[in-house]
């Protein structure tokens, strides 16, 4: 008998045995499959909540489940589980695709790896403190209730298969720290693997620019879309270059020959949000009257420049960026944002801009906000300017922001109140006609749609924001109309900082996709159709002739205005307005020479191409160096 019982539990021994070979052989499995699992949460979910049409790459793709793989297997040896690691992924996972959500319904721009560090003001940043948050997370509510829910199923299962390293812990910690450091490196690259991995992985021999952030998640996925543009993003000291060598080309390249003097005169900005001449639109849609009136005829009246916009549909900081230092970013990948970055660092206090230039010169300047998304106090303090202002004034509101009307308002009074002589430079950043755009957006509409291709959800959104392009018409109107009754030289700059973004809720898509004016089969002409805006220099004084100024980007506008006026100027600044007859107007994907002929930032003419490169080296000098 007693044979029999040993015989029974050596049986069970070795059943035991193989059940544990088992059940450790799936927990091995599953353990493997995490990575898998969390790109497909990522794909699909994603494209459930903002509805994308993917184009996803293979390499891409591999090398982000790569980068799981490391993720998860340095958790599980930290926390000692599967279970813990996958639930600290699912955590992280479901907020991220919900912030992403939520910005991209405001902004059409996606999360990125750079908004970890402003984690604690992106309402602010993203622009979704407004009225309509709480109907926008409600909409999104039965799409992340149910991904919860999934994700909670998930991690029931993966306890029943938990996966640990059957090591003691200092061993593991140990272990960990090899994870730890490839991704340490994997994000802070040195050039030369950056660039290898960007080259081998993400780039083709027929690289694809994306002209949105969004086109880097089609491609890579939302984790491999973050990680290529937090490479791009990375700042590294250019080839051939040389601190003495950048030195002499800026001093001794220009003279004050270069400048050509205007009066000293007052300057005022109306940095108009999203302001587009709609009657080009007009074998699309037409208005029961001109909606840009005073724009249109004001042309003959001062300067006009066909401006591109560094930036399409948002991120107007980085057009503030170019037209108040200066700097271009064509440098820069498109995601790149200096208000986020770069100016938050005590370092940039000491960097030149345009507002020192002004305030060397003896000019009081001034910044108005109606609304500031990117609480950038603190950058134009950085950037020198004397006085800074946010008016996000509820009882002056049009529709859901600050009027343009009571920003000009607060314009006039400040030249009303200032002392005979003190110069000023007063910007005025208007925010009336910031997206969104909805119909009901303004109570009363004083123009009407007289005809149109279109149908009627995107019919509303052009009425919508035409509404808004009016009333900054009649407001640059007024203001042409009170400098001339001005004694002292004023000079009014007026333009549109980039294209609106006109979404459509209904349909999931964009408006310009069905405006033929963007759609004309010639890509180039496309593309910088959707970076063209429009810039007006009028004055109360004679302004001449003026050579070579009908096509700027926003960088050289200011920077040619302050040449003109024989301002005593940094080198740098005698140096860029010298260029503009050979490259006076570009972003990171279309270029325009001074005739108006358009190429593609990566394919100019040696000329072009070798300014562009020479920009680039006295660019990272004035930004970099020490």
């Amino acid at each position: 008998m007693s044979k029999n019982i040993i015989q029974d539990n050596n049986e069970k021994t070795e059943n035991d045995k193989k059940n544990e070979i088992k059940n450790k052989s799936k927990c091995e499995m599953f353990f493997l499959t995490i990575p898998f699992i969390m790109i497909t949460f990522m794909i699909v979910f994603l494209d459930v909540t903002i509805n994308i049409f993917y184009k996803l790459e293979i390499k891409p793709i591999i090398f982000t489940i790569a980068i799981l793989y490391l993720i998860n297997i340095m958790l599980t040896l930290i926390t000692g589980s599967s279970k813990r690691s996958v639930i600290i992924q699912s955590v992280i996972l479901w907020i991220a695709l919900f912030i992403n959500a939520l910005r991209f319904v405001y902004t059409a721009e996606p999360f990125t790896i750079a908004d970890f560090a402003y984690i604690s003001n992106i309402a602010s940043i993203t622009g979704i403190a407004k009225g309509s948050l709480l109907n926008t997370i409600a909409f999104f509510i039965p799409e992340f209730l149910t991904f919860g829910i999934i994700m909670v199923v998930y991690i029931l299962l993966i306890n029943k298969f938990n996966f640990s390293f059957n090591i003691e812990l200092k061993k593991r910690i140990l272990l960990s720290l090899i994870p730890i450091v490839i991704l340490i490196i994997l994000f802070n690259p040195p050039k030369f693997l950056r660039n290898f991995i960007l080259t081998n992985i993400y780039y083709s021999d027929n690289v694809h620019v994306n002209t949105l952030n969004i086109e880097y998640y089609i491609e890579d996925s939302m984790l491999g879309g973050m990680y290529r543009i937090y490479l791009e993003d990375r700042i590294y000291e250019p080839d051939n270059y040389n601190k003495e060598e950048v030195e002499k080309m800026i001093s001794t390249d220009v003279s004050d020959e270069n400048q050509d003097n205007w009066e000293e005169a007052n300057i005022i900005v109306t940095f108009s949000e999203s302001f587009f001449d709609v009657s080009l639109l007009e074998d699309d849609i037409t208005f029961d009257k001109e909606v840009t009136p005073n724009f249109n005829s004001l042309k003959d009246e001062g300067i006009f420049i066909n401006m591109i916009s560094p930036t399409y549909g948002g991120v107007s900081s980085n057009v503030e960026f170019q037209f108040l230092t200066g700097h271009t970013l064509d440098y820069f990948s498109k995601s790149y944002i200096p208000f986020m970055s770069f100016y938050k660092t005590v370092d940039s206090k000491n960097r030149l801009s345009l507002l020192k230039e002004l305030d060397n010169n003896g000019y009081y300047t001034k910044v108005v906000f109606g609304k500031d998304y990117y609480l950038s106090k603190k950058v134009y303090e950085n950037l020198g300017v004397d006085k800074y202002e946010e008016k996000n004034v509820k009882e002056e509101y049009k529709g859901y922001y600050t009027s343009d009307e009571y920003l000009m308002d607060e314009t006039i009074k400040a030249f009303n109140e200032k002392e005979a002589g003190e110069k000023i430079f007063y910007m005025n950043c208007t925010i009336q006609s910031h997206q969104t755009y909805e119909l009901d957006k303004y109570d009363e509409y004083d123009i009407s749609i007289e005809s149109s291709t279109l149908s009627d959800s995107y019919n509303e959104l052009i009425l919508s924001y035409s509404q808004g392009a009016y009333d900054a018409d009649v407001q640059l109107g007024r203001m042409y109309e009170y400098i001339q009754t001005l004694d002292e030289p004023t000079i009014l700059i007026f333009f549109g900082d980039h294209l609106p973004y006109l979404y459509n809720t209904e349909t999931n898509d964009d408006t310009l996709n069905h405006l033929s004016y963007f759609n004309t089969g010639d890509e180039l002409l496309d593309t910088y159709r959707k970076y063209n805006t429009q810039c007006l220099i009028l004055a109360n004084f004679d302004l001449g002739d003026v050579e070579n100024w009908d096509y700027m980007s926003s960088d050289m506008i200011l920077t040619s205005v302050v040449n003109k006026m024989g301002l005593e100027l940094s080198d740098y600044y005698k140096w860029l307005y010298s260029i503009k007859d050979v490259l006076p107007s570009s972003n990171y994907l279309v270029s325009q020479d001074t005739e108006g002929n358009l190429y593609w930032t990566s394919e100019l003419p040696e000329n072009m191409q070798n300014i562009l490169d020479k920009r680039e080296l006295a660019q990272y000098y004035i930004m970099y160096e020490d």
